[in-house]
């Protein structure tokens, strides 16, 4: 199995999954002020960022199933997203949320496919 055994390796990527969430949380009520960014569009930072979120907890939590994860990330875009009205020099876009949710469908789908390949693979 190599230097760190699979279990191992899954405990980690769902606790850093996990530590993603309020990473999530927070840069997407920041003010505008406080932003730092990549200088992609947005939405490419959306879909990255929530690929990756949902890419580590699809593998971290095999059990979980993914579209059980898929809805909650969904649903905590949506919910980002809504409270961006609030926040100065911000603004809530659907082309935004549709990003992020796309992005956790396919970090969902990549995970999936590994782990069921690494799985097949012994």
């Amino acid at each position: 199995m190599g230097p760190i055994a699979r279990p191992e390796l899954r405990r980690i990527a769902g606790m850093v999954g996990l530590a993603c969430l309020p990473v999530l949380v927070w840069l997407s009520w920041i003010p505008k002020d406080w932003e730092l960014r990549t200088g992609a569009a947005g939405q490419v930072e959306h879909l990255f960022a929530y690929a990756g979120t949902a890419g580590l907890l699809g593998f971290g939590f095999p059990r979980v199933p993914a579209w059980r994860l898929g809805l909650a990330l969904a649903v905590l875009a949506g919910i980002l997203e809504i409270g961006q009205i609030w926040v100065p020099g911000r603004t809530a876009q659907i082309i935004d949320f549709a990003a992020s949710a796309g992005g956790a469908l396919l970090g969902l789908a990549a995970a999936r496919t590994l782990a069921g390949r690494r799985i097949a693979a012994g």
